[in-house]
């Protein structure tokens, strides 16, 4: 994990064309995150494809619909202790974020984190 700044840093974004998805998970985003990050946003610019989102690239974790951005906060997620950093969780550096087109993207959807 980075060493805390009193700044903010960004991190490189990354693109990928949802056209290429199909059934079976791909990398969205290369090799993974460059650096921890603190809040994660995707956006799905397709019109017509919905996305089903992996964190390990083999279990469904979240789901993405046509034209819609998702804010993932992981400050918000943010354990009550008193050592370095006061319990905020990060994303990993180097967290790869898998996606494929949606099994089921007219169902309910229910998808939670801790």
């Amino acid at each position: 994990m980075s060493d805390e700044l009193d700044s903010v840093q960004f991190i490189t974004k990354t693109v990928f064309n949802p056209a290429s998805l199909t059934g079976t998970y791909q990398p969205l985003n290369g090799s993974g995150f460059s650096d921890d990050v603190k809040i994660f946003e995707i956006f799905n610019p397709s019109l017509i494809v919905s996305i089903d989102i992996s964190y390990d690239g083999v279990n469904n974790h979240d789901f993405i619909g046509p034209n819609q951005a998702k804010i993932r906060d992981f400050q918000a997620n943010h354990r009550d202790v008193a050592n370095f950093g006061g319990g905020t969780l990060y994303g990993r550096k180097g967290q790869i974020v898998w996606g494929k087109t949606a099994e089921s993207p007219t169902f309910l959807q229910m998808i939670g984190s801790r």
